[in-house]
This record gives C-alpha cells, sequence and structure tokens, in this order.
C-alpha cells in the first residue's frame, strides 16, 4: 500500500497502539502524512511536466520528479511497516471480536478498550 494505508479498525485499535508503543504511534502518524503528500505529489507531477511540454520549457531532468513522488510512497511504507514492527516486539495484539487491544509491558499483559463505542 505505497501511498494510502488501511484506517484503523476500531478506535481500541489506535489508542492501544498508542499506548503500546507512543514512539511507533509517532512513525505511523509521520508515515501516513508522508504518503498522503506523495499521492498528492503523484497526481500534481504529470501536470506540471505537462504543462512545461506544452510552454516548450521541458528539461529532461525535470523527470526525475516522478521518482520523487514514489520515492516518498516507499518512505511512507518503511515508516508505517517500522512502527508496527515495534507494536509487534512488544506483542501487540488486537481482538476483533471483542475490540480490545492487548500487549506486554514490564512483563505483565496490558490491555486497553475504547469505553464509547461498539464494534458495528
Amino acid at each position: 500500500m505505497l501511498f494510502i494505508h488501511p484506517m484503523w479498525d476500531h478506535e481500541s485499535q489506535r489508542i492501544g497502539k498508542r499506548k503500546c508503543t507512543p514512539a511507533g504511534y509517532a512513525l505511523h502518524v509521520i508515515g501516513e502524512m508522508i504518503g498522503f503528500f506523495g499521492l498528492q505529489f503523484r497526481f500534481v507531477v504529470p501536470g506540471v511536466v505537462v504543462r512545461k511540454w506544452w510552454a516548450g520549457t521541458l528539461e529532461p531532468s525535470l523527470c526525475w520528479i516522478f521518482a520523487l513522488a514514489y520515492g516518498l510512497g516507499v518512505v511512507s511504507e518503511i515508516l508505517v511497516q517500522s512502527s508496527w514492527s515495534l507494536a509487534l516486539m512488544k506483542s501487540f495484539k488486537y481482538d476483533y471480536e471483542r475490540c480490545e487491544a492487548s500487549w506486554m509491558e514490564a512483563g505483565e499483559c496490558r490491555t486497553y478498550k475504547y469505553p464509547g463505542l461498539t464494534n458495528g
């Protein structure tokens, strides 16, 4: 998922990951933002190239910006996958049926369940 990553299943999953690994959650958020900007950039770049070509000012060296757009997508994917790796290092698990996140911290199992909503 180069530019767009799956949404959270439930607030319990999102907040549970934030409580489990704040650094991992921050990586996840930064990765999603970079992916969003990379996606926007990916749609803008062809327009800029066509406009320059139409005006007769297109230089072949300008075409490297296509690679930059996809590079942002790759960086985004690396950051989001790294965030999940940090969560898995703490044995982060999410129970879809009970809408409950759990992880190991200091040798104890911690759980989080969002109090406001139910699944479905």
